[in-house]
């Protein structure tokens, strides 16, 4: 077995710190990534709440065809990780520029594949099993297919964009300049997942009442639409991205990229995409956030042994080639750097954190819902969109002071500070939430647990971006958010076991103390209780344990150093 490849011979095609490059053309570069970093985050989330909608316009039975149609979600988490693996080290070996901008022409081609789903794709489709199958499929069923293909292709664009601009940031700022920028990308790509859901149910349902006024307006102004619909969401997202396109192909011109000699680890990349495709679907969950979302919904979530074991033999075996070939995928021996060692760990407790603070909200305000109508499931809804925007948007407006303070005082103070405060706020949310807690008392709770979690996502990110050479950046911001969404992953099942597992207990021991003589109505209403309880008592044991692992992630925190590394051919 030969020794882990330790220095890539690499070549540099201009500077990679954009030395040439003014401080505020970058600046005008890092925002205009962040619009399609945000639109791509944005669109990992959107259909979950759209879903029976786009069910019900084709004529398909929700109740029946759900669990294929979601899909359209787990097709793009899925296709968002893969993307994340391959185009990030794609990046290092051809340049940014490229990668960035066929990344989001991919992403606006998908974005008008599922806009016109229901024309020329199902066509082709229908076309295909008519010709070549022998079938006859039904038009609507083909027309759902080709929407989840549509969804695929968008996210293939989508996971690229966020680690090709965190590896773009290292190419134009110098170590010392690049934690207020890598923050900012972190906080838009966190909030435009997070507002994903409750974005596609407010524009649908404002479609649903005002579509026919607003078509009749086009029209008086000469444009002859159709009323619009869930279609809309993904048209709009065209001219935004051709805008974003040409004005960042233009603003990259004269930005230098670096590029690494060797070839693309197919091999590698095969069986890590394969790992973690299959250790998502084992555990049975994803970084889906659900605003309607309630405890016995959760039962759908189900570990599926056989295929974690696949998942770790190919993990394994990826381990074993990485450590033997040339030009690996990633280079093993960056885990002997302290502050990637301890940043990784931190990131992963810090994932599983962050999806407790976003499933918590819902959990308590459906359980709160005064009945189980669509009405009454709508508005609780609605809170809870607004609720987690408590914890969501103080979490972006975070990065920037976590930014600084990791500029002036290194990466420590600020990822430590922040998980103290995380930690504060989950105590005070476990043991103070309860089934009459006031909204904004629970909102207070959330903006301390938002701020903590916030000044992480800087020091974290420039953390492990400044330990690694220029050729090797896309990999590492990569590693930086794939280690996040498998902490939130694996949040989802771990929580969504311990919840049904405690509410189960909890009533089978309320229901113990029932009286003996009781009529059938009396029944069903204690019993109806004793879940209401439990489900209360669970929701502040879950935001507790987000307590105890917020506290945990001080410890490799504390590992973080200060120095920066040393990163070649910077200005």
């Amino acid at each position: 077995m030969s020794a882990p490849n330790v220095n890539n011979t690499t070549q540099t095609r201009g500077t990679s710190s954009g030395s040439a490059v003014s401080t505020g053309h970058r600046w005008y570069v890092l925002a205009l990534v962040l619009v399609p970093v945000f639109i791509g985050a944005l669109d990992l989330t959107i259909v979950s709440a759209i879903l029976p909608e786009i069910l019900t316009k084709l004529s398909i039975p929700v109740d029946t065809n759900l669990g294929a149609a979601a899909w359209a979600v787990t097709g793009y988490l899925l296709a968002y990780i893969v993307s994340m693996i391959i185009t990030g080290r794609v990046s290092d070996l051809i340049g940014r520029r490229a990668v960035y901008l066929a990344c989001l022409a991919i992403f606006i081609f998908g974005s008008y594949w599922v806009a016109t789903a229901h024309e020329l794709p199902t066509q082709v489709l229908n076309l295909i099993a008519r010709r070549y199958l022998g079938q006859r499929p039904d038009l609507n069923q083909l027309t759902l297919i080709a929407v989840i293909i549509g969804r695929v292709i968008q996210a293939l664009g989508a996971g690229a964009m966020v680690p090709v601009s965190m590896a773009l940031v290292g190419d134009l700022f110098p170590p010392e300049r690049r934690s207020q920028p890598v923050g900012l990308i972190g906080a838009v790509d966190t909030l435009g997942w997070v507002l994903g859901h409750l974005y596609g149910g407010v524009m649908v349902n404002f479609f649903n009442q005002r579509g026919g006024e607003i078509a009749a307006w086009l029209q008086s102004i000469g444009l002859n639409l159709p009323p619009p619909d869930w279609h809309t969401l993904f048209y709009l997202n065209v001219p935004i991205g051709l805008i974003a396109f040409v004005l960042t192909w233009l603003a990259l011109r004269g930005v230098k990229s670096p590029s690494g000699v060797g070839r693309f680890d197919v091999v590698g990349a095969v069986m890590v995409s394969l790992s973690l495709i299959l250790l998502n679907l084992g555990l049975g969950g994803s970084a889906e956030i659900s605003t309607t979302r309630t405890l016995d919904e959760a039962t759908g979530t189900q570990i599926n042994l056989p295929l974690l074991a696949i998942a770790g033999v190919c993990f394994v075996a990826f381990l074993i080639y990485e450590w033997r070939i040339k030009y690996p995928l990633l280079e093993l021996h960056l885990f002997r750097k302290r502050n990637i060692s301890a940043a990784s760990l931190t990131n992963l407790l810090i994932g599983f954190c962050l999806m407790l603070g976003l499933v918590s909200v819902p959990l308590l305000v459906n359980l709160r819902a005064e009945d189980a109508s669509a009405e009454a499931i709508s508005r609780a809804a609605e809170r809870a969109g607004i609720l987690l925007s408590a914890l969501t948007i103080p979490m972006a407006a975070a990065a920037i002071p976590g930014g600084w303070l990791s500029a002036k005082r290194g990466y420590r103070l600020p990822t430590v500070l922040g998980l103290i405060l995380a930690t504060a706020g989950f105590v005070m949310a476990g043991t103070t939430w309860r089934a009459d807690t006031p909204d904004l008392t629970m909102a207070l709770h959330m903006l301390v647990v938002g701020i903590g979690l916030g000044l992480t996502i800087s020091p974290i990110g420039t953390a492990v971006i400044n330990e690694v050479d220029e050729h090797a950046r896309g990999v590492a911001s990569a590693l930086v958010l794939i280690l996040r969404l498998l902490g939130m992953t694996i949040a989802v099942s771990s929580l969504t076991t311990f919840a049904l597992t405690r509410v189960s207990y909890l009533v089978q021991l309320a229901s113990e103390n029932f009286p003996v003589a009781v009529t059938a109505e009396d029944l069903q209403r204690l019993s109806v209780q004793a879940y209401f309880e439990a489900g209360i008592q669970v929701i502040g044991e879950m935001l507790l344990i987000g307590a105890v692992v917020s506290a945990i992630a001080i410890v490799p925190a504390l590992w973080l150093h200060n120095r920066n590394a040393e990163v070649t051919n910077e200005a």
